[in-house]
């Protein structure tokens, strides 16, 4: 096959589509064109073809990957989720992500403990809400259990609960008076649960305030 015409096309981005043979083929970007010197009377055997298809996908995943972290750290699942979005092959995310991990512009580690500290300054949190948003970010279950074990511990857990009792049982104070000691105490208890605390804290936490 012979490229018999480069046509660039109208956009603010580059990018030229290939004709082989008389026949519209396929675009590339700039990148693209010009790694593989793709001009008029070249020839390509087809599995070319295909590599010069793929490398200019792998370019463009690269281009809106950056863009994508460029706003805020982001962790490796969501970008893949972006790149999903905008269409890109499973493979192709996947390699744009390995590739922006060996070079650290992705880094799910170090976006894990940024995660988790942020949260914790902003909120009280339980540990079990924090690893159940780290999962919806991709995080690996290591990561998150190495995370979690670095920022939270017991002890933070007990005063975090108690704090957030306290606030809860301030800001609710009339609507927890007129509740029985009982429904009181499970009030609370399933507040401190939906905030992530274990069942054992919740409860050292409601009979160390309520009894």
């Amino acid at each position: 096959m012979v490229v018999s015409r480069v046509l660039r096309q109208r956009g603010k981005t580059p990018k030229y589509a290939i004709f082989l043979d008389g026949k519209y083929t396929f675009d590339v970007g700039d990148m693209t064109l010009m790694k593989f010197g793709l001009t008029t009377g070249k020839t390509l055997q087809p599995e070319m073809v295909e590599k010069i298809k793929d490398a200019d996908l792998f370019h463009q995943g690269q281009k809106v990957a950056l863009n994508y972290i460029s706003y805020r750290p982001r962790s490796s699942g969501e970008v893949m989720v972006r790149l999903n979005q905008k269409g890109f092959p499973l493979g192709v995310a996947q390699r744009v992500v390995q590739h922006f991990q060996s070079v650290s512009l992705i880094n799910d580690l170090e976006f894990a403990r940024m995660f988790v500290r942020d949260r914790l300054r902003a909120k009280l949190l339980g540990r079990a809400l924090l690893k159940q948003q780290l999962l919806a970010k991709g995080m690996s279950r290591q990561i998150i259990d190495n995370v979690l074990s670095e920022y939270v511990s017991d002890e933070s857990q007990q005063k975090a609960a108690t704090d957030l009792a306290n606030k809860r049982l301030k800001l609710a104070k009339r609507s927890f008076a007129r509740l029985e000691p009982l429904k009181r105490k499970r009030r609370l208890f399933e507040f401190l649960l939906r905030r992530g605390f274990s069942s054992d804290v919740a409860n050292k936490t409601v009979r160390r305030i309520l009894d």
